[in-house]
């Protein structure tokens, strides 16, 4: 019993040396990739450059939001729906903070 005590401390006497050594290690290192981030963030735009971007919406009367989805490339997909059925998607990057493009879906009874 006396030995698992004493194997169970220089145990974690190792595991505190090798996690301090791992901190000290990466502080060390630390200092040479933060200029990385801050290019990608000065090519990002000008939504990078202070609050969240913000969606104006060109809405027709009586439009409303029906859903927003999220694209794996990062845009979003805005859909809005009029009182007679008709739909339009808006793709939206926020990043660019610009409208991409635009999908008009009529109502059937109208064609």
């Amino acid at each position: 019993m006396v030995a698992a005590v004493i194997i169970m401390g220089v145990m974690i006497i190792l595991g505190t040396v090798l996690l301090v050594g791992i901190i000290i290690h990466r502080m060390m290192n630390h200092s040479a990739s933060p200029s990385a981030p801050s290019a990608v963030q000065t090519m990002a735009g000008p939504s990078s450059l202070a609050g969240p971007a913000l969606l104006k919406l060109p809405r027709h009367v009586g439009e409303q939001v029906m859903a927003v989805t999220a694209r794996p490339d990062g845009a979003l997909a805005v859909t809005l729906r009029d009182g007679q059925g008709n739909a339009r998607i808006l793709l939206w990057q926020p990043e660019q903070a610009r409208l991409v493009a635009e999908l008009t879906v009529a109502n059937p009874a109208e064609q």
